[in-house]
């Protein structure tokens, strides 16, 4: 990736010129829609605050057996074939990463995104020990372009417009793209798509590490980080200590809430749940496991402030915080901005104190989905800050003039008086209140408060997680016969721009594969049956082999499911191996066969039956793969399956 030589002139009058709209602009924006979008989701949903009760608890009562469920998940990882390293700081996570990456004669690197990542500055000290990094997610790609840092937890180029990622893209790539997310993504997507097979590592992050079940939960939209994680011959994992949770049954409300409040969605693109070591494209994986302190341990040992660890990351603090609209994540310096990062500072190293960087509105304890007191717990560390000591000493003394308005009226007077001498020092005048009378006289001449700025106006395309995406119109459909037994799974599948038929004989199976579809083809193991290749002959189609394209994606790829869950629009699958998992994170068209008596589970039971399933890997896909980086607008389709459709099986033979 060449980040130094300016390609843009290459691109003529063609490249866009308009100037990028200011950063804050951008984010103010990208915000409002995030929150648009998050209420659409739980708005009035009658068990969100259950849900919250939920995991509050669950992860209360994980701080204070900290230890006990970090020891039971290393021991599952390790007997399962995985390598587990505690890491006491970032310097030592730095240095193990680096040590496996020479251990296996490692020089290309993928990484998908992760903010413990970041906080460690992981792709900067790999680069400078002479490995090539190069990053996956779309928003984290465009801002290594940039030679910036994440503007938001969940979102990090929040901060860039399309125009100033269309500059980004010429200036860096020599890709020249009219400023349109669609096609802007689509552009980042093919340069990227070589750089899976090519790498020697791939480096993920982990939403949550189950203790019981020995199982890494890592959920995405695009599509990146499953390539990120199967396609390489090595794999690590970087996780903060406090992402751990005891059972997979506890990640029942965590999934609830989560995809909601970072992205808007019921449940992401996809949701990967890994339990073993996995067998890619170039044989069986080695795998690592970094779990990080970092100061972490130090605040789980804080009675006040220890429920901070319960944080999610859903970024939905920053989004309704006035300071963190005014000038995004680089306005606090810090990997962890916002209300969660003003509690992780004065632990995480390096310590620092950003408390002054909020306005005490509360919004942030209003929305947070893991129901931590955030405006209580600020106040606690201010409590505790010297830097605060002298303000606190002011605020006193203001208190004390403030009550009695003659004695302000009397300092008014020498204040102005004060303020003379500046003037004719040619000094600029001081800032001073004006005394109570005198402001509502200013008040009243003026005509009351200005308005509130407003938010800039959303554009045209869709929101990430609202609305209904539909791909074809019911007209494009083969017909559905029968009555549809899950209605409410068609709807979820619906939202999310995928498709549900309900199927009973090999030749709609194939007519179905046939309409819009074309070769290459694959049926994988499991879902072949009687007549089925004669059926698709018919309509000039014939299943390969995964080894007759080993070079080559599948244009539509035929997989068995193990169950689908009406509630959360999701289909769960046992992730293939070999040859197959590249064709499953890189085709088109993706077409899953569900038996119908698995095809109305609950949340609890799909996530037991990923439990009990066979495999190293299951995934859960909710409809095509999507980003939202650019100004928070909807692509689908990003790296990865375009179609998902989904067949529920009752075939007769």
């Amino acid at each position: 990736m060449d980040k130094t030589v300016d390609r843009g002139a290459s691109c003529g009058s063609a490249c866009p010129g308009k100037e990028p709209a200011l950063p804050r602009q951008a984010i103010l924006a990208a915000t409002h829609r995030a929150l648009t979008a998050r209420e659409k989701i739980l708005g009035d949903h009658p068990q969100r605050e259950a849900w919250r009760r939920r995991v509050r608890d669950m992860k209360t009562g994980v701080v204070g057996h900290l230890e006990e469920h970090l020891a039971q998940l290393v021991r599952g990882v390790r007997e399962w074939g995985g390598e587990v390293f505690r890491a006491r700081d970032a310097v030592q996570a730095r240095d193990f990463i680096l040590e496996v990456a020479r251990r296996h004669g490692v020089r290309t690197c993928v990484k998908s995104k992760s903010m413990t990542t970041e906080e460690l500055a992981l792709r900067p000290f790999l680069e400078k020990a002479g490995l090539i990094v190069t990053e996956t997610d779309l928003g984290e790609f465009l801002v290594q372009l940039a030679g910036d840092t994440p503007a938001h937890l969940t979102a990090p180029a929040m901060h860039l417009d399309r125009h100033r990622i269309a500059a980004l893209l010429a200036q860096h790539l020599g890709i020249c793209c009219p400023a349109d997310p669609q096609l802007l993504t689509a552009a980042a997507s093919r340069h990227l798509s070589p750089y899976y097979g090519q790498a020697d590592l791939g480096i993920t992050g982990v939403n949550f590490a189950v203790a019981a079940e020995a199982t890494l939960v890592m959920l995405e939209n695009e599509g990146n980080l499953r390539q990120t994680a199967t396609l390489p011959r090595v794999h690590v994992a970087v996780m903060g200590l406090e992402k751990v949770i005891p059972s997979l049954a506890d990640a029942e409300a965590c999934l609830q809430l989560l995809p909601a409040s970072a992205t808007g969605q019921r449940l992401t693109s996809l949701v990967h749940f890994l339990k073993g070591v996995k067998t890619g494209p170039r044989g069986a994986q080695a795998f690592h496991l970094v779990v990080l302190d970092n100061g972490r341990s130090r605040l789980a040992r804080d009675p006040e402030l220890a429920q901070a660890l319960a944080c999610l990351r859903c970024g939905a603090c920053l989004n309704t915080c006035p300071v963190f609209q005014a000038g995004g994540a680089h306005l606090y310096g810090r990997t962890y901005p916002g209300a969660i990062g003003i509690l992780l500072a004065p632990f995480l190293a390096p310590v620092g104190d950003i408390a002054s960087l909020c306005t005490q509105c509360g919004a942030c304890g209003e929305i947070c989905p893991a129901g931590i007191r955030l405006p209580e717990l600020i106040l606690a560390v201010r409590r505790r800050s010297p830097r605060f000591a002298r303000f606190r000493f002011l605020s006193r003394g203001a208190g004390v003039v403030l009550s009695h308005p003659s004695f302000y009226r009397g300092l008014e007077q020498g204040a102005r008086w004060l303020e003379s001498l500046r003037r004719r020092a040619g000094r600029p005048p001081l800032s001073f209140p004006l005394a109570p009378h005198s402001f509502h006289a200013r008040q009243a001449s003026t005509g009351g408060f200005p308005p509130f700025p407003q938010l800039p106006p959303t554009r045209g395309e869709g929101v990430a997680g609202a609305g209904i995406c539909k791909l074809y119109s019911a007209n494009d459909r083969i017909s559905v016969t029968g009555e549809m037994p899950t209605p409410n799974l068609a709807e979820r599948l619906a939202e999310a721009g995928g498709a549900l038929h309900r199927l009973d004989t090999v030749a709609d199976l194939a007519r179905l594969v046939a309409q819009s579809g074309k070769d290459p083809l694959v049926v994988a193991q499991g879902t072949d049956m009687p007549g089925l290749a004669a059926a698709l002959a018919e309509h000039g189609l014939k299943s390969q082999s995964p080894a007759d394209l080993a070079g080559t994606d599948a244009d539509t790829l035929v997989l068995p499911a193990l169950g689908a869950v009406p509630e959360m629009g999701a289909v769960l699958m046992a992730d293939p191996p070999g040859l197959l998992a590249r064709l499953a994170c890189r085709a088109r068209r993706l077409i899953f066969l569900v038996p119908p008596e698995s095809a109305d589970l609950s949340l609890a039971q799909a996530l037991d039956l990923t439990r009990q399933a066979p495999g190293p890997l299951v995934t859960w896909h909710t409809g095509p793969t999507r980003t939202a980086d650019i100004e928070k607008v909807l692509v689908l389709g990003a790296q990865g399956p375009v179609v998902v459709e989904v067949v529920v099986w009752g075939a007769s033979q």
